[in-house]
């Protein structure tokens, strides 16, 4: 049984509610726990009530996070290699209704692309692309992975979601990861947001991550998009997601990303209810951190330059810096359109600066292939 026959939503919006009516002695009780804390817990440790004990639970983030990672912050690079998508979705700049320019590179493009991300400092890669089924089943990702391979110890893909037989061709090739956001786990809001386009198949795209990790991918990267719907629900449901995959897939590196909407081609508006508060994000951020100790949480150049600083020690282990969402926006400049607008604009080197000066160290390479080989 998949995670699709296994995930209720009903639990999820009842977990919502427990959420937003949790009283302080409730997240009392949570932080007084010992051992292990529960999807409940993390519900009550996002509530309202949880704002009186925010400096005590950024302390126990920062602990936690420091004794199972040390003083690091995993730095990233994503690299766009096409805008082109069947989709159209209604929040995104990709959209196939845009009228944008759009661009897929070509192999040459890609390996020079490739070669600009390297001499920028970074080992780990983010390969993303419009859904395009073209992209995929004509072998072209398969290309761009091998590419990439030559250089990048850590390879990443964040693309259509596709069958087991895709991701282990992709493995075989070099990727060690996938990242996929649902967007949304409502699936009548899903159903909305998605109205034409293979990406309009709920089911397909939940059980995304666990077809990866069964062809052998060892990292797989969650996320919803904070602006859609109820962002209790999308982060519980998220949550209820990251411990199906632990108890599924012990031996994988499970991650999630907190992003929120930026503006885009699409012009789409999110409802700012939707959109957690600088300070809810820290209390996300921290909850995660308590719930799931070994959890890997993501933090993109969407977000200020400011909460990027100031979240560095508190919990999030992953950064990009001096990001491009266009396909060709390293080594061309940016020649077509992006999927939406970064807020961090810093260069690698500020970036990485900062981390130093705060005490941490920016980390470009933590996993070979060759530790796996060794092993086998």
């Amino acid at each position: 049984m998949g995670f699709f026959e296994e995930f209720d939503p009903a639990q999820a919006l009842s977990l919502a509610e427990i959420s937003r009516n949790s009283t302080r002695a409730d997240v009392g009780r949570v932080l007084s726990k010992s051992g292990l804390k529960s999807i409940e817990d993390f519900a009550v440790l996002i509530s309202p009530a949880a704002d009186f004990y925010l400096e005590d639970m950024a302390q126990r983030s920062s602990l936690i996070t420091e004794r199972n990672f040390g003083k690091t912050i995993r730095m990233f690079v994503p690299l766009y290699v096409s805008n082109v998508c069947v989709n159209n979705c209604r929040y995104c700049g990709f959209a196939k209704r845009n009228n944008i320019e759009r661009k897929t590179l070509t192999l040459e493009e890609v390996r020079a692309e490739v070669d600009a991300t390297y001499k920028m400092g970074f080992r780990s890669i983010l390969l993303v692309a419009g859904e395009s089924p073209k992209l995929v089943n004509l072998g072209y990702m398969d290309e761009c992975i091998k590419i990439a391979a030559k250089r990048f110890p850590s390879i990443s893909v964040e693309i259509a979601p596709s069958p087991v037989s895709v991701y282990k061709s992709f493995v075989k090739n070099g990727c060690e990861g996938l990242t996929v956001f649902q967007e949304t786990f409502d699936s009548e809001v899903y159903k909305y947001m998605h109205p034409s386009g293979p990406k309009s198949n709920f089911k397909w795209r939940l059980g995304t991550p666990e077809r990866a990790l069964e062809a052998g991918m060892r990292v797989a990267g969650l996320g919803a998009l904070f602006g859609l719907n109820d962002w209790r629900y999308e982060i519980i449901s998220c949550a209820i997601h990251a411990k199906y995959l632990y108890r599924n897939f012990y031996r994988a590196r499970i991650g999630i990303s907190l992003p929120r909407m930026r503006p885009a081609a699409s012009g789409f508006q999110p409802n700012p209810e939707f959109v957690p508060t600088d300070r809810e994000l820290v209390k996300i951020i921290c909850a995660l951190r308590i719930v799931f100790e070994h959890l890997a949480i993501t933090v993109s150049t969407r977000e200020p330059r400011y909460l990027r600083d100031g979240l560095v020690g508190l919990g999030v282990t992953q950064m990009s810096a001096a990001s491009s969402t266009r396909p060709g926006g390293y080594a061309e400049h940016e020649t077509a359109e992006g999927q939406f607008d970064i807020d961090d604009d810093r260069s690698v080197e500020e970036f990485a600066n900062m981390i130093v000066s705060k005490g941490y160290e920016p980390v470009w390479k933590d996993f070979d292939l060759g530790f796996i080989e060794q092993q086998s």
